[in-house]
């Protein structure tokens, strides 16, 4: 029969606390973060908008390898097929970076208004998920322009949309949600090693 150390239990089981913060300051630190949900709303509404700049980027980034590129049309890039068909790839809802940002923005939210890591690290980490977040769209983006330039529709857009598309968003997703907790600070508690004495 083994007993546990006494005074060791509830040491282990103990999540790393932060330190405790003023009434005021909590109060301050949930406001912002309501207006963090405002933004993200808003910028939800204009979600066209949105990716209509996301067709304009993929656009010019495009332009060095798609032979006669075309100027965005809305949230449309163009691309020439090999049979010389020029197509319009629609940036969906599905397809723009808000669609990632967004949701892991709510999760930054959730971190100011109830936690007490300092502003600077959050907002540090919110602005580099939304530029992996973006920057690796963008990315997907490129690559499926590509792909149907070089190879149609079937099989350049299909494959590269539905696999290599695929793969590349949630590569997106897991690499901002990772940097974003590392640098606000956000770590899994340390497990500790617990002495057990034979009797």
């Amino acid at each position: 029969m083994s007993a546990v150390t006494e005074n060791l239990i509830p040491s282990a089981l103990r999540a790393r606390r932060l330190p405790r913060i003023s009434l005021p300051h909590r109060v301050a630190r949930v406001a912002v973060a309501l207006l963090m949900l405002a933004a993200g709303a808003a910028l939800l509404q204009v979600n066209a908008a949105f990716r209509a700049f996301e067709a304009v980027v993929t656009t010019w980034l495009l332009s060095p390898f798609v032979s006669g590129q075309r100027a965005a049309i809305g949230e449309h890039y163009l691309v020439w097929t090999p049979t010389d068909d020029l197509i319009a790839l629609q940036v969906t809802v599905e397809c723009t970076a808000l669609l990632v940002g967004l949701p892991l923005t709510v999760v930054a939210a959730v971190i100011l208004a109830f936690t007490a890591v300092p502003w600077e690290r959050l907002f540090a980490g919110l602005a580099a998920m939304w530029g992996i977040v973006f920057a690796v769209n963008i990315i997907r983006l490129v690559l499926i322009g590509w792909a149907t330039q070089t190879w149609g529709l079937d099989p350049g857009y299909k494959v590269s949309h539905v696999f290599v598309g695929s793969v590349v968003g949630v590569l997106g997703y897991v690499v901002g949600l990772i940097v974003m907790l590392l640098i606000i600070g956000v770590r899994a508690p340390q497990r500790r090693n617990i002495r057990r004495d034979r009797a």
